[in-house]
């Protein structure tokens, strides 16, 4: 941990930490911010997105489970009815 004045007056030495290990910011003692090393910051925003390309994966996989027993015609007329019969805005 560091406090914003300590990161005020020892930039340098705070980043050379930071390249080791994360560091939590207080101010007035209390927690508020992390600083972490450019390459952690990539290790997390990556697994982040594989984390959320797993996530709509899955998603992607139960509607096409659930849509299976619908047919391509069956969507297009469904469509069509949807358009004759929708309410128009003005």
């Amino acid at each position: 941990m560091v406090s914003v004045t300590d990161l005020q007056r020892n930039s340098k030495k705070v980043l050379a930490k930071v390249a080791r290990n994360p560091l939590v910011i207080l101010r007035d003692s209390i927690p508020e911010a992390v600083l972490l090393s450019i390459e952690e910051y990539k290790r997390l925003t990556e697994l982040e997105k594989e984390t959320l390309k797993k996530e709509l994966s899955l998603i992607m996989d139960g509607l096409a489970k659930k849509n299976a027993k619908f047919s391509d015609e069956k969507i297009d007329r469904d469509i069509e009815y949807a358009k004759k019969h929708a309410p128009r805005s003005r």
